[in-house]
Protein backbone atom coordinates (compact mmCIF):
# COMPACT_ATOMS: atom_id res chain seq x y z
CA UNK A 1 0.00 0.00 0.00
CA UNK A 2 1.05 3.50 -0.88
CA UNK A 3 1.40 5.92 2.01
CA UNK A 4 1.97 9.56 1.91
CA UNK A 5 4.21 11.76 3.45
CA UNK A 6 4.44 15.31 3.64
CA UNK A 7 7.94 16.66 3.50
CA UNK A 8 9.50 19.06 5.34
CA UNK A 9 12.92 20.50 7.51
CA UNK A 10 12.53 17.65 9.66
CA UNK A 11 12.05 14.28 7.55
CA UNK A 12 13.85 15.87 4.42
CA UNK A 13 16.60 13.27 4.47
CA UNK A 14 14.03 11.08 3.16
CA UNK A 15 13.94 12.18 -0.39
CA UNK A 16 15.89 10.14 -2.57
CA UNK A 17 18.33 10.92 -4.96
CA UNK A 18 18.04 12.60 -7.60
CA UNK A 19 15.56 14.53 -6.12
CA UNK A 20 17.39 15.61 -2.78
CA UNK A 21 19.90 17.08 -4.94
CA UNK A 22 17.90 18.39 -7.85
CA UNK A 23 17.31 22.12 -8.64
CA UNK A 24 16.82 22.42 -12.09
CA UNK A 25 13.04 24.16 -11.59
CA UNK A 26 14.37 26.62 -8.86
CA UNK A 27 17.35 27.57 -11.10
CA UNK A 28 17.41 29.34 -14.83
CA UNK A 29 19.72 28.90 -17.44
CA UNK A 30 22.53 26.25 -18.00
CA UNK A 31 21.49 23.58 -15.65
CA UNK A 32 25.13 21.99 -14.68
CA UNK A 33 26.97 23.55 -11.65
CA UNK A 34 29.90 23.11 -9.96
CA UNK A 35 28.20 23.00 -6.31
CA UNK A 36 28.82 20.18 -3.93
CA UNK A 37 25.85 17.86 -3.17
CA UNK A 38 25.83 19.53 0.40
CA UNK A 39 25.54 22.91 -1.29
CA UNK A 40 23.33 21.88 -3.45
CA UNK A 41 20.89 20.46 -0.75
CA UNK A 42 20.94 23.30 1.25
CA UNK A 43 19.85 25.44 -1.90
CA UNK A 44 16.74 23.58 -1.42
CA UNK A 45 16.38 23.23 1.69
CA UNK A 46 16.36 27.05 1.74
CA UNK A 47 14.15 27.13 -1.00
CA UNK A 48 11.79 24.14 0.66
CA UNK A 49 11.62 26.79 3.80
CA UNK A 50 10.92 29.77 2.00
CA UNK A 51 7.96 28.36 -0.19
CA UNK A 52 6.37 26.52 2.98
CA UNK A 53 6.68 29.65 4.77
CA UNK A 54 4.46 31.18 2.19
CA UNK A 55 2.25 28.25 0.01
CA UNK A 56 2.08 25.52 2.67
CA UNK A 57 3.26 21.84 2.14
CA UNK A 58 5.00 21.85 -1.41
CA UNK A 59 7.00 18.31 -1.53
CA UNK A 60 5.94 15.10 -1.11
CA UNK A 61 7.19 11.56 -0.84
CA UNK A 62 5.19 7.99 -2.21
CA UNK A 63 6.35 5.26 0.03
CA UNK A 64 6.07 1.49 -0.25
CA UNK A 65 6.81 0.64 3.53
CA UNK A 66 10.12 2.75 4.58
CA UNK A 67 11.31 3.04 1.04
CA UNK A 68 9.74 6.11 -0.87
CA UNK A 69 9.10 4.83 -4.58
CA UNK A 70 7.99 8.78 -5.96
CA UNK A 71 8.70 12.51 -5.19
CA UNK A 72 6.31 15.30 -5.92
CA UNK A 73 7.08 19.00 -6.12
CA UNK A 74 4.42 21.44 -6.72
CA UNK A 75 3.88 25.43 -5.57
CA UNK A 76 2.61 28.13 -7.61
CA UNK A 77 4.92 28.82 -10.69
CA UNK A 78 6.31 31.95 -9.33
CA UNK A 79 8.72 29.77 -7.29
CA UNK A 80 10.10 28.11 -10.37
CA UNK A 81 12.01 29.97 -12.01
CA UNK A 82 12.69 27.27 -14.71
CA UNK A 83 9.23 27.70 -15.71
CA UNK A 84 9.99 31.00 -18.23
CA UNK A 85 12.73 29.08 -20.09
CA UNK A 86 9.91 26.80 -21.75
CA UNK A 87 8.43 27.44 -24.87
CA UNK A 88 4.97 26.34 -24.35
CA UNK A 89 4.33 28.60 -21.42
CA UNK A 90 4.43 30.25 -19.02
CA UNK A 91 2.34 28.29 -16.67
CA UNK A 92 -1.23 30.11 -15.52
CA UNK A 93 -0.71 32.37 -12.46
CA UNK A 94 -4.01 31.00 -11.04
CA UNK A 95 -2.78 27.42 -11.31
CA UNK A 96 -0.56 25.48 -8.88
CA UNK A 97 2.38 24.29 -11.03
CA UNK A 98 3.63 20.59 -10.58
CA UNK A 99 7.65 20.86 -10.82
CA UNK A 100 8.00 17.00 -10.51
CA UNK A 101 5.56 14.23 -10.08
CA UNK A 102 8.46 11.38 -10.31
CA UNK A 103 8.59 7.62 -9.54
CA UNK A 104 12.51 7.36 -8.71
CA UNK A 105 12.88 3.66 -10.01
CA UNK A 106 12.32 2.51 -13.47
CA UNK A 107 11.22 -1.24 -12.20
CA UNK A 108 7.95 0.83 -10.07
CA UNK A 109 7.52 2.49 -12.85
CA UNK A 110 3.72 0.89 -14.74
CA UNK A 111 1.89 0.31 -11.87
CA UNK A 112 -0.41 2.58 -10.58
CA UNK A 113 1.90 4.49 -8.22
CA UNK A 114 2.07 7.96 -10.66
CA UNK A 115 -1.50 7.88 -10.88
CA UNK A 116 -2.11 7.10 -6.83
CA UNK A 117 0.14 10.18 -6.36
CA UNK A 118 -1.89 12.56 -8.97
CA UNK A 119 -5.26 11.87 -7.65
CA UNK A 120 -3.75 12.37 -3.78
CA UNK A 121 -2.25 15.75 -4.96
CA UNK A 122 -5.54 17.35 -7.03
CA UNK A 123 -7.23 15.86 -4.15
CA UNK A 124 -4.84 18.05 -1.22
CA UNK A 125 -4.92 20.56 -3.56
CA UNK A 126 -8.88 21.04 -4.63
CA UNK A 127 -9.23 20.80 -0.25
CA UNK A 128 -6.55 24.07 0.04
CA UNK A 129 -9.01 26.09 -2.43
CA UNK A 130 -6.68 25.59 -5.75
CA UNK A 131 -8.54 26.33 -9.06
CA UNK A 132 -6.18 24.41 -11.36
CA UNK A 133 -3.18 22.82 -11.41
CA UNK A 134 -0.77 22.59 -14.62
CA UNK A 135 2.78 21.09 -15.72
CA UNK A 136 5.06 20.51 -18.43
CA UNK A 137 4.42 16.81 -19.88
CA UNK A 138 7.31 15.38 -22.10
CA UNK A 139 5.10 14.22 -25.75
CA UNK A 140 7.36 11.31 -26.62
CA UNK A 141 9.23 10.07 -23.65
CA UNK A 142 8.35 8.61 -19.45
CA UNK A 143 11.95 9.66 -18.92
CA UNK A 144 10.08 13.27 -17.38
CA UNK A 145 10.48 13.94 -13.57
CA UNK A 146 6.99 15.55 -14.25
CA UNK A 147 5.61 12.58 -16.49
CA UNK A 148 4.66 11.76 -19.96
CA UNK A 149 2.00 13.72 -21.78
CA UNK A 150 0.14 10.11 -22.41
CA UNK A 151 -0.27 9.80 -18.58
CA UNK A 152 -1.90 13.30 -17.99
CA UNK A 153 -4.20 13.35 -20.74
CA UNK A 154 -5.45 9.68 -19.45
CA UNK A 155 -5.71 11.38 -15.88
CA UNK A 156 -8.09 14.21 -17.76
CA UNK A 157 -5.38 17.11 -18.21
CA UNK A 158 -5.98 19.30 -21.55
CA UNK A 159 -3.34 20.85 -23.52
CA UNK A 160 -3.17 24.49 -23.45
CA UNK A 161 -0.16 24.82 -25.34
CA UNK A 162 2.12 22.97 -27.50
CA UNK A 163 4.91 24.88 -29.37
CA UNK A 164 7.63 22.38 -28.64
CA UNK A 165 8.08 18.69 -26.91
CA UNK A 166 7.05 19.47 -24.10
CA UNK A 167 3.45 20.85 -23.82
CA UNK A 168 1.88 22.33 -21.00
CA UNK A 169 -1.25 20.90 -19.69
CA UNK A 170 -3.80 21.78 -17.52
CA UNK A 171 -6.46 20.31 -14.96
CA UNK A 172 -9.16 22.34 -13.73
CA UNK A 173 -10.11 21.38 -10.18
Amino acid sequence: MLIFEKVGMHNFSRVPEPCRFCLYWQTKGEFQTEASKSEIEKAKLNWLSSVEKVFGNCVELACLGSVSVGFMQYAPPQYFSRVGDYASGPPSSDAVFIACLYIVSKDQRGKGYGTLMLRTLLKELRERGFRAVETFARVDSANNPSGPLAFYLKNGFEVVSRKDDFPLVRFKL
